[in-house]
């Protein structure tokens, strides 16, 4: 899904490319002696990463990229297949919120397997390490792919989520090596395909499949159903919503024990944010709502804010064996 942000950014950022000014072609070609490359998208992709995420493999491929460092979009467009592109998070006042913004919003969304982000039916995107920030002249960097062929054959399997978080984590990793970062690098996620949410039924006394979570009011109708991503709380989420289909989203869960996010998000609003202690890990629980004249109907069902989160930090510990602080 894309946000009016991420179109307004992708279209400058094609226009620019276009354009011709400051940008780089690059070509890897498919015959049995491609031609030497000296960049493809900043030297963090080979041909090898590029036809991972192609439908159907072709003798050439072409890159177009803008300066790594630019202040605001560093922007990578590999034919009509996919681009990758560098900026800075904003605004989100959420864990959640800055999930929409690094893989795009999307209530269909899971964890990429080791790394600090985000997979979706289309975009998947991943946290830099902080002490970046200078050698790509962004305060908060993170990098973000999207898939622009066809293949929504392919999403619904996890194939497409595989080879989008692979090829993201892969550049991420070689651009934190060849920046210089001492922070951790995305490590590259393993064989398996980070799962698509699937809508199914709520169990109001073990909502989210947390056991003793309960969201809803006792004279709650039925009819509300979620998205969870299960596993365990490194970064996990839970989406509530009155009806089948992703636009009916009420309210929205998330625990995270990544340490960036910990950091940046600890001090939200206290109302929708609690800090456990699990294993000796900070994890971070928030609540947070979706809006809409459907969601404001809906809200009704659901508890105070207040019981909101202190039930899922409540559940969480219990399952977990955390301690609160």
């Amino acid at each position: 899904m894309n946000t009016p942000r991420t179109k307004i950014l992708a279209a400058a950022a094609a226009v620019a490319l276009l354009a011709g000014g400051g940008a780089l072609a690059l070509s890897l070609r498919g015959s049995d002696e491609p031609a030497p490359q000296a960049s493809f998208c900043w030297g963090s992709l080979t041909r090898e990463d590029v036809s991972a995420l192609t439908v159907e493999p072709r003798e050439r491929y072409t890159s177009r990229e803008t300066e790594v460092a630019a202040s605001l979009l560093a922007y990578c467009d590999v034919d009509d297949e996919f681009t990758l592109s560098l900026e800075s998070l904003h605004s989100a006042e959420s864990v959640w919120g800055t999930a929409d913004e690094v893989a795009a919003a999307s209530p269909v969304r899971a964890p990429i397997p080791g790394a600090p982000g985000w997979v979706n039916r289309t975009y998947a995107g991943v946290l830099l390490p902080t002490d970046c920030a200078d050698a790509l002249a962004k305060p908060a960097p993170y990098l973000q792919i999207q898939a622009t062929n066809d293949q929504e054959d392919t999403w619904r399997d996890g194939a497409l989520q595989k080879r989008m978080a692979t090829v993201l984590t892969t550049a991420a990793e070689r651009l934190t090596g060849t920046l210089g970062c001492s922070g951790p690098a995305p490590a590259t996620p393993p064989g398996t395909a980070p799962p698509v949410l699937e809508r199914e039924e709520l169990d109001p006394a073990r909502a989210c499949g947390i056991e003793g979570f309960a969201p809803l009011k006792p004279s709650a109708v039925a009819g509300f159903t979620q998205s969870a991503t299960g596993g365990d709380f490194r970064l996990w989420s839970c989406a509530i919503g009155a009806g089948d289909d992703d636009s009916d989203s009420v309210v929205h869960f998330t625990v995270t024990q990544e340490p960036i996010l910990v950091e940046r998000h600890r001090a939200d609003n206290e109302n929708r944010s609690a800090l456990l202690t699990c294993a000796g890990r900070p994890t971070l629980v928030q609540v947070g709502h979706f809006y809409g004249l459907k969601e404001k109907t809906a809200r009704d069902d659901l508890r105070p804010d207040a019981d909101l989160l202190t039930g899922l930090a409540d559940a969480v510990a219990g399952q977990a064996g955390c301690e609160r602080e």
